[in-house]
């Protein structure tokens, strides 16, 4: 068995990419959007460490405008296979996922306003309480007030861990009744929707849904309109096919689409987790074999968890190659036009972060930065029209974790027109991806990599 050493770095030619959105420049605070030779260096050193002391498995790309400027591959694709990571490798992607699902969304409901929508409007089998009054944007901005689905015991126990037969064979719309339409908090949100930032998968699954009802309004098809909530519908209805159709094959991302667990995907990797990870004891279903080989003896092969609990939450799998695709997309109208992308990416909810300024747009966390000066931003108000955000730098991101396994953090740092991709099928202590992200970021912006004692802790522990 190969001990699976770091795959050779590549790191192609730089080049001195200026942004090519000319509104981004007019707007923007960042002075030197090169990455120089010097930050190469600089983040080879730090992606190196992880991957030598066998805490990251995975790829990282990053990317200025179409050129890639930086790759490495490290760890297992399959251990059992003997299949090294590659930029070709499949990850399961996460939340990453909602941006594609808010991107559908906004495009179906042109042209309407979404503070003004609700869920009652659109999902005729929802109950008639005041969750149904929930507006659309309080969906897409985290701001519900309806409870995460994540944090209840029965998703794990009847559906997360092991393959579930549903009551009525309706699938999603059963497990959003079940556990996103607000019965369990006495039909009423837990806080007046718009005044507080609450994570909640529930959000994004029921925009699935919504999505889903609107396709097949919209296709006009009576048998399929009257099956839903009743029976399964076409799979051309279903959500994983409407992103394939509206947006993956639209712009070329053919190694991406929404997972199944009985789909044959080449380059798909396998996901490992550290035996004493905190987290593995809830895993309740299958629990995992053995040890790999030789330095990957005590690294287990994830649990099985059933796809269902993801959904239009997070069910989608991808390459670094294919995200870079959706990057480039988000700076053109392929996918949003001007408008809708300045409602995708502005600061909604204040997610109260102590270590940044971070609010939540329509499918990602927007961040806001001095790039001249590392540490927390200052001026970051529960009310974002409240502060002159302008002066400061403004990026998106997103760590899509799956349970046990895959953490996938994509940044867009939108001013400079570059992506930093960690994409990792591997979770020791779950911040792998997260750390090295941050530290590459923060080499782009002032330097330095500023490790944090916890990333540097994870590193000394290995």
């Amino acid at each position: 068995m190969n001990s699976f050493p770091s795959s050779p770095l590549r790191v192609l030619a730089l080049l001195a990419v200026s942004l090519l959105q000319t509104s981004c420049l007019n707007e923007s605070v960042a002075k030197d959007i090169q990455i120089t030779t010097s930050q190469i260096t600089q983040i080879d050193a730090s992606v190196r460490e992880y991957c030598d002391k066998n805490v990251f498995f995975g790829t990282v790309y990053i990317t200025s405008g179409d050129q890639v400027v930086y790759q490495n591959n490290c760890g297992p694709q399959n251990m059992q296979y003997e299949v090294d990571n590659t930029i070709e490798s499949k990850y399961r992607i996460g939340s990453n996922t909602k941006a594609f699902a808010a991107a559908i969304l906004m495009n179906m409901l042109e042209g309407k306003d979404l503070k003004q929508e609700t869920i009652g409007d659109y999902l005729p089998w929802f109950p008639k309480n005041q969750c149904a009054d929930v507006s659309l944007h309080n969906l897409l901005a985290m701001s519900s007030g309806i409870n995460n689905y994540s944090d209840n015991s029965e998703v794990y126990d009847n559906y997360g861990w092991r393959p579930y037969l549903y009551d009525s064979g309706t699938g999603v719309i059963d497990f959003s009744k079940r556990f996103c339409a607000c019965e369990a908090q006495g039909g009423q949100p837990t806080f007046t929707p718009g005044t507080q930032y609450e994570y909640s998968n529930c959000n994004y699954f029921l925009i699935g849904n919504i999505i889903e009802q609107l396709a097949v309004e919209n296709s006009g098809d009576t048998d399929e309109i009257n099956k839903i909530g009743k029976s399964e519908i076409k799979p051309e209805f279903w959500f994983r096919n409407i992103v394939k159709e509206q947006i993956l094959d639209k712009i070329n991302m053919t190694e991406s689409g929404g997972f199944s667990p009985i789909g044959v995907y080449p380059n798909m990797t396998t996901g490992y987790i550290y035996k004493n990870n905190q987290y593995l004891q809830l895993a309740n279903g299958r629990p995992p074999a053995v040890g790999g080989p030789g330095v990957y003896k005590d690294i287990l092969e994830n649990p099985y968890s059933n796809p269902l609990v993801l959904y239009s939450a997070g069910e989608m799998y991808s390459t670094v190659v294919d995200m870079h695709k959706w990057d480039q997309a988000l700076y053109t109208n392929e996918i949003l036009d001007e408008l809708q992308r300045q409602a995708a990416f502005a600061p909604y909810s204040n997610t109260g972060s102590s270590s940044e300024c971070e609010y939540y747009g329509y499918g990602w966390f927007v961040t806001y930065v001095d790039p001249n000066v590392y540490g927390k931003v200052a001026d970051c108000p529960q009310d974002p029209s409240q502060a002159n955000l302008l002066k400061y730098e403004k990026f998106l991101q997103y760590s899509g974790s799956y349970p046990y396994s895959w953490v996938t953090s994509f940044t867009r740092l939108l001013e400079r027109d570059q992506s930093v991709m960690v994409f990792s099928n591997y979770v020791k202590e779950g911040i792998e991806s997260d750390c090295i992200s941050q530290e590459i970021r923060n080499i782009i912006f002032y330097n330095d990599p500023h490790r944090t004692t916890s990333c540097q802790q994870d590193l000394d522990n290995s």
